[in-house]
């Protein structure tokens, strides 16, 4: 029984027992069946955007880090509004997040595998202005071009909030006045970009640039005063100061000596809307002791309808005028075009004046008032003519002003001349300069001797035009016997020897009746 069992067992193992062998076949071996191992899992994969915060509308790049194999990679939106192309990420057009997964596909070796979802920022645009203040510009100057930049590279625009004071356009800033000029520069965004903070900038705007001509003065003697004349180039007022006060003093344009000593007298022009202040010009002198007394050469006037008459020094005034247009002299009896007047309300306020008003821009034009010494009523056809005798006195002071028109004009030069007593053959010595009035109303001038020519010297050979000092010596040119002060235009034009200027007339400048000159003089004429 025991011998059978064995003999079954080994029947039922024979063919695989065969198979393991090869007995039963007709070849020597078998080849054994393999079964391939299962895919492994890739390695993490990480998935990278790059930049993780990233401004509406813009772009961030997807890659990935890890991962095993040779599957493609592909990217997918997880959560939020981005959206993918490839490799690129777009943010929305709001703020907010968006997260982002990578996968990578599987191969013969690996399984797919899918990142942990990545974050990613979506911050709004930024606008920021960068505006710095322009250099100071000049009123009357160049106009200044603004530079602004935004970060989002949009323009900028540009607005004044002084417009009083300076105006844009566009990117062009124009001055109009002195001082504090505020610009407003600003963007109003677009689609992708919010407006911006407007930036205000504020700066100087500078006057336009003046200066002072300012000659030194005579000093007058303790005691006595002298005319201050200095003009802007703005063509407005001069002001002045003196110091210190112990030694002279300043009111208005006159100057007054108190003492002996050093005077400094500062011209200056503060500037308006327009004009900076000019740079101040100073003026040393040196005040000496009493000098020579001053002379009285008229008081002042006597009330004449004609303007013709006596001063009330006692010495003859009145006016004359001419031109081409009626034979260069103007009848005061019969003709309309001239004329004149004065008053005596106080000698101090007493005034004389004489007109010409031709119809037309006349050529050679004059028109003259003239003064005579005390007690002179025609100058002496035969010999020495009285008048004030000049004993060191330094010059002649005087009240002046002409009339709106003339004063307006470019050129309203005034001409004063010295006409001296003695008489050579049929000659007396003349002394003249021009001079500029400062103002249109009524203002005192004193004009120094020296800046006298000698415009007519009679043969006296000794006289230059430099000499109208020593002109004045009683045994040359003799007394001041009188004073004419005139506008002359065109071919009665007067230009001293010495000098740079001409005198006028108002050629320039109508009123409802013609081409008015007009001189006016006012209160006494003295010599100091």
């Amino acid at each position: 029984m025991k011998h059978l069992q064995k003999a079954t067992l080994v029947a039922s193992l024979l063919p695989a027992l065969m198979v393991l062998t090869g007995c039963g076949s007709s070849a020597n071996s078998v080849t054994p069946v393999v079964t391939p191992p299962a895919p492994a899992a890739q390695a993490t994969l990480v998935a990278v955007v790059s930049p993780s915060t990233v401004t509406t509308g813009q772009t961030a790049t997807l890659s990935t880090t890890g991962g095993s194999g040779t599957g493609a990679v592909s990217f997918a939106v997880a959560s939020g509004s981005c959206t993918i192309s490839a490799t690129t990420l777009t943010a929305p057009m709001t703020a907010g997040a968006c997260s982002v997964t990578a996968t990578k596909a599987a191969d013969s070796s690996y399984l797919v595998a899918t990142s942990t979802p990545v974050s990613v920022t979506v911050s709004a645009p930024t606008n920021t202005i960068s505006f710095s203040a322009p250099s100071s510009p000049t009123v009357g100057g160049a106009t200044v071009s603004l530079s602004a930049t935004a970060t989002s590279g949009l323009a900028v625009t540009y607005a004044s909030t002084t417009s009083a004071v300076c105006t844009v356009s566009g990117a062009t800033l124009t001055p109009v006045t002195d001082g504090t000029c505020t610009v407003v520069a600003s963007q109003a965004g677009d689609s992708s970009f919010p407006a911006a903070t407007p930036v205000t900038v504020s700066f100087s705007v500078n006057g336009e640039a003046q200066t002072i001509t300012f000659a030194s003065p005579t000093a007058p003697a303790v005691g006595n005063t002298a005319s201050l004349t200095a003009t802007a180039s703005s063509g407005l007022t001069v002001g002045f100061a003196a110091s210190p006060s112990s030694v002279c003093t300043v009111s208005g344009t006159t100057l007054t000596a108190v003492n002996s000593g050093s005077c400094t007298i500062t011209a200056s022009q503060t500037g308006n809307s327009t004009f900076a202040a000019a740079a101040s010009v100073p003026h040393t002198i040196s005040i000496n002791g009493a000098g020579p007394a001053q002379l009285i050469y008229s008081t002042g006037f006597t009330a004449q309808a004609s303007g013709t008459g006596l001063t009330l020094s006692g010495g003859q005034f009145g006016g004359y005028a001419g031109s081409n247009e009626d034979g260069y002299y103007c009848n005061t009896s019969t003709s309309s075009w001239c004329g004149g007047g004065s008053s005596d309300a106080t000698p101090a306020t007493s005034s004389v004046y004489f007109y010409y008003q031709p119809p037309v821009a006349a050529s050679g034009e004059y028109v003259g008032v003239f003064v005579q010494a005390p007690g002179v009523t025609a100058l002496n056809g035969s010999g020495t003519t009285a008048g004030v005798q000049i004993n060191g006195q330094s010059g002649v002071t005087f009240t002046l002003n002409q009339n709106p028109e003339w004063y307006a004009q470019a050129n309203h030069n005034v001409l004063a001349m010295l006409t001296l007593g003695n008489l050579y053959g049929t000659c007396r010595v003349q002394l003249q300069v021009v001079f500029t009035p400062t103002s249109i109303a009524a203002t005192t001038y004193t004009l120094p001797f020296s800046s006298f020519s000698v415009a007519q010297n009679c043969g006296l050979g000794s006289l230059t035009p430099a000499s109208a000092i020593a002109a004045l010596a009683s045994g040359t040119g003799g007394p001041v016997a009188q004073i004419d002060f005139q506008g002359d235009s065109g071919a009665s034009a007067l230009t001293p020897v010495q000098g740079t200027l001409t005198s006028s007339a108002n050629t320039t400048n109508a009123n409802s009746v013609g081409y008015p000159t007009t001189i006016a003089l006012t209160g006494p004429i003295t010599f100091q």
